[in-house]
This record gives structure tokens, C-alpha cells and sequence, in this order.
């Protein structure tokens, strides 16, 4: 009877001191999986708590499960999975110091060209990839109201319908990483190439201040824009009855957008870049093999992104 009164009075010491202790802490950071889809425009950078702020790999190569990101650490052997790597973030000066890693794939992070390639947009669809990733670049919807025209990075998955936006959206600006030589001229196409009727909006001969962003608000000449669908779907042979409405769903769309620069604008020769802007196209690739496109030359630029929105059935 004593032995068992003393194992009870243990055992009561004990689960008194399971419920003192305080909660178990959570898993550290490394190897954590962050759902840091949501935007951060560099506006509010600031206003942002370090944990707070989305890392991003560096020159716009891929992360894991991107848009989400896989933080990890850089002293730990193989910490990343097959194919990536541990990296410093590229804005880790603004994460906290046992957040500054992510895993990014290897391949992409000494060539952009290669994030074209592994997404399996170079060489079908864009024949010459490009040189280096665009930061971001800002959707328009004719309003001065910041609100309304969100950053957009390489790879985020953005939701027209917060902000208002409707499709097709148009461009604001873009913001490169690298300044660009004063007096050439930036041309900026964007496309959606996975669609059926593809739209394709082409803003050109805008002057270079020597910058990083391009303001393609500001009025030129003739305008600088020009925006027209590309069909590439089968004929349709056999037309059946419309489904019944049913409820919303989610549709997303891939966007591309590319940037060039040339010496001369693109008005120089009128009369020939009028008919391969006018002509008509089944993709955009197209475009792009014609005089104009090949007077472009190689993309210095480029990102994509993906646009959801809801369609009514």
C-alpha cells in the first residue's frame, strides 16, 4: 500500500507538471511551407512586419511549389528537394535572419532563359527566351488610384476581383531590374497564348529615360497601342446545345508578357511594321517570325503570371 501511494503521488506530480509547462513550440522555419500567394506592393514594404514579407528567389528563378515558397537552411546538407537549392532570398535584407533561405530551382537561378524553358513556354510558343526577369509590372483600369493597379511578380497567381479589374486588363507599367540606355525605344507585348482566341496587346516605341520603370500611361504620337485577338482554335463542325447555367467557377489564364528594345521606333518603317501588325495570325509565335518581330529582336525581359477570375455557367 505505501509503493502504491508513492506511484500515485508521482504520477499525480507529474500530470500536474504536463499542464504547467507551457505549449509546445512550433516547428522552426526551415522546411516550412509559407502560403505567401498574396501580393505585396512595394508601397507597402514598408508598413509590412519582416515575417510578413514573401521571399523571392533571386533573378526571377523558380521556387518550390511557387507561387508558395519552402524556406530552408543553408547549413544543412540536401535540405532542398531533388533539383533545388538552398539560396538567400533577393530581398532577404528585408526578412528576418532565419528567413532569409528559400529553395529555388537550380537551373534556373544562373539563366532566365531557363524559367521559359522548364515552364514550357520557349521555343514553341516564345522561339527566343528572355535575357533577365521583369520585377513587376502593374495592371491599368484608367484609374490614378494605387488600389488599383497591383504589382505582379514572375509566377503569382492574381485574382481580377479585389481589385476591380476586368479582362482583358491592360498594362500600367513594368518595372525591370536592370537600367535600361537612354534614347533606345521599349516595345512591351503581352499575350495569353493558352486560350482559343488569344489577345495579344503590343505597346510600342516608348522612349527610355535610362530608368528601371516604363510608364506606359504616358501619351505618344500615334499611341503606341494596338490590341487584336489571335484565333487558333479548330473550326467548330459540330455545334451542340448550350449546358445549363450552373454556378460560378474558377477560370485561370496564363499571361506573358515580353520585352524589347530596339535603337530605332518601330514607326521608322511604317509601311511595313502596319501590315505585319495588321496581318492575321494564328498564334502569336507567328507574329513574332514576321519582319516586325524579327526586327525586335531577342526578348531583354520577360515574366509571366497567372490571372483567375469567375465565370458564370
Amino acid at each position: 500500500m505505501i509503493i502504491l501511494g508513492f506511484l500515485v503521488g508521482i504520477l499525480t506530480v507529474h500530470v500536474q507538471n504536463i499542464h504547467s509547462q507551457p505549449a509546445i513550440p512550433p516547428p522552426e522555419r526551415p522546411g516550412e511551407i509559407h502560403d505567401l500567394s498574396y501580393l505585396q506592393d512595394s508601397v507597402e514594404i514598408e508598413k509590412l512586419e519582416p515575417e510578413h514579407v514573401k521571399p523571392v528567389c533571386p533573378s526571377g528563378a523558380i521556387a518550390f511549389r511557387m507561387p508558395q515558397v519552402v524556406l530552408c537552411d543553408p547549413t544543412i546538407v540536401n535540405i532542398c528537394p531533388y533539383e533545388y537549392t538552398c539560396v538567400e532570398a533577393a530581398n532577404g535584407h528585408l526578412l528576418p535572419k532565419d528567413a532569409r533561405s528559400l529553395c529555388c530551382k537550380t537551373s534556373t537561378l544562373y539563366s532566365f532563359a531557363t524559367v521559359f524553358r522548364e515552364i514550357k513556354l520557349s521555343p514553341r510558343i516564345v522561339p527566343n527566351p528572355p535575357l533577365s526577369a521583369i520585377e513587376y509590372v502593374r495592371l491599368n483600369v484608367h484609374t490614378s488610384a494605387t488600389m488599383h493597379d497591383p504589382e505582379i511578380r514572375t509566377g503569382d497567381h492574381f485574382v481580377l476581383s479585389p481589385f476591380k479589374l476586368l479582362e482583358p486588363a491592360y498594362l500600367k507599367g513594368v518595372r525591370l531590374y536592370a537600367e535600361q540606355t537612354r534614347s533606345s525605344y521599349i516595345h512591351v507585348l503581352l499575350f495569353d497564348p493558352l486560350t482559343p482566341t488569344e489577345s495579344m496587346q503590343l505597346y510600342y516605341d516608348r522612349s527610355s529615360g535610362g530608368g528601371r520603370y516604363v510608364d506606359l500611361t504616358e501619351p505618344i504620337a500615334d499611341g503606341g497601342f494596338i490590341a487584336k485577338r489571335v484565333f487558333n482554335a479548330a473550326p467548330m463542325t459540330n455545334i451542340e446545345n448550350p449546358q445549363r447555367p450552373g454556378p460560378n467557377r474558377e477560370y485561370r489564364k496564363l499571361w506573358v508578357l515580353l520585352v524589347f528594345k530596339t535603337t530605332d521606333p518601330l514607326t521608322r518603317l511604317y509601311v511595313f511594321s502596319t501590315s505585319d501588325l495588321h496581318s492575321k495570325y494564328k498564334t502569336v509565335a507567328e507574329f513574332l517570325k514576321s519582319d516586325t518581330g524579327r526586327r525586335l529582336g531577342t526578348p531583354v525581359a520577360g515574366t509571366f503570371f497567372y490571372v483567375s477570375f469567375l465565370i458564370c455557367l
